[in-house]
């Protein structure tokens, strides 16, 4: 039995594609189990149309909703973006706090909102005439109960305005510190 050399040449071909097709099938059946979700790199991840979310504490009690005209997130920046973000800080079922923007910010793993663009404050809505604080940006931390901006700002109580330049607000003690370039006008009953 004597091979003709076309016939040795397919043989000894076969003999060496035979070790290449084994280790393409053997690598392509592995990769399919390693291989996870494909990571995004850049864009958005996911996106929401009129949200509408409420967070608890510890006891079931209400402490926070968030409102908005939409939400993208965008993981490589670990962030969603707001449309119209309306954010209520609330305590023993009372709004205690409440901000309005045109746009915002939520960073992921964080308690910080960051506001901007005709951001609206109003504290205790509850009374007669609440105080209102308007400016152009405001980083918010709501489990500090701190609110924080460098931008100016215009606070409205009653009929007393002030205006300054940077501001950062204890909710918890009740307490402002206004930055700098501070003026008060206060009208009499």
């Amino acid at each position: 039995m004597f091979l003709t050399r076309s016939k040795t040449r397919i043989s000894l071909a076969i003999l060496l594609l035979i070790p290449l097709f084994l280790y393409w099938i053997i690598n392509s059946d592995s990769s399919k189990n390693d291989a996870s979700e494909p990571h995004i790199i850049s864009g958005v991840d996911y996106f929401m149309k009129t949200v509408s979310t409420k967070q608890f504490n510890a006891h079931g009690g209400l402490e926070l909703t968030l409102n908005s005209e939409e939400l993208n997130h965008f993981p490589h920046k670990n962030q969603a973006m707001l449309k119209q973000p309306r954010i209520n800080l609330i305590e023993q079922n009372t709004i205690r706090l409440s901000t309005q923007s045109i746009s915002g910010i939520v960073y992921d793993n964080t308690d910080r909102f960051d506001l901007s663009e005709q951001v609206i404050v109003t504290h205790n809505q509850q009374n007669k005439e609440p105080s209102t604080l308007k400016t152009s940006e405001l980083s918010l931390y709501y489990t500090k109960e701190i609110a924080e901006t460098k931008a100016p700002v215009e606070i409205t109580n009653q009929s007393h305005i002030t205006t300054a330049i940077g501001m950062t607000i204890n909710y918890k003690t009740n307490t402002s510190e206004l930055l700098s370039d501070v003026k008060g006008t206060f009208h009499a009953k």
